[in-house]
């Protein structure tokens, strides 16, 4: 029996009501083997500890929770049917404000050490100390860039 879902990508939300009363002890017991069971995102139970609560991904057979829970002599039973939630973003795909950043941080490296080879190696310059102050503004032109920039993400 699937998890409700068809399709592997999506996010789906299960709950398991439990059998029986459960120790505190026990019960962290059966949330670290739910959580062990590959797929399972979230695993964690409700405060009266009648039901554990998970977000697992779609492909994620209900036998394989189930199972994690009777392996601790735990009886648990599926309480109504599986949700979809929202589908599981790609982690092969580049997102692209931290390909924008990434970009303005090897610019701002770039620039930097352009900057300073300048002001190192050409005497006249280091005499005029304007490359010394262009590369301090420079400096703190970046840091305030990407300050900006990281937080419009």
């Amino acid at each position: 029996m699937n998890g409700g879902a068809a399709n592997g990508d999506l996010l789906t939300r299960t709950t398991l009501r439990l059998e029986g009363a459960l120790s505190a002890v026990s019960l962290a017991d059966l949330i670290r083997s739910l959580q062990r069971v590959p797929g399972v995102l979230v695993a964690e139970a409700n405060a009266l500890g009648d039901r554990a609560l998970l977000a697992h991904d779609g492909a994620v057979p209900l036998s394989a929770l189930l199972a994690a829970a009777a392996t601790l002599g735990v009886r648990a039973t599926v309480e109504g049917s599986p949700t979809a939630i929202l589908p599981i973003p790609d982690a092969t795909a580049p997102e692209a404000p931290r390909l924008k950043v990434r970009a303005v941080t090897m610019i701002g490296v770039a620039l930097f050490v352009v900057l300073g080879a300048i002001d190192a190696l050409v005497p006249a310059i280091r005499e005029n100390r304007i490359v010394s102050v262009v590369l301090i503004g420079s400096v703190w032109s970046f840091f305030l860039l990407e300050t900006f920039l990281n937080r419009r993400r």
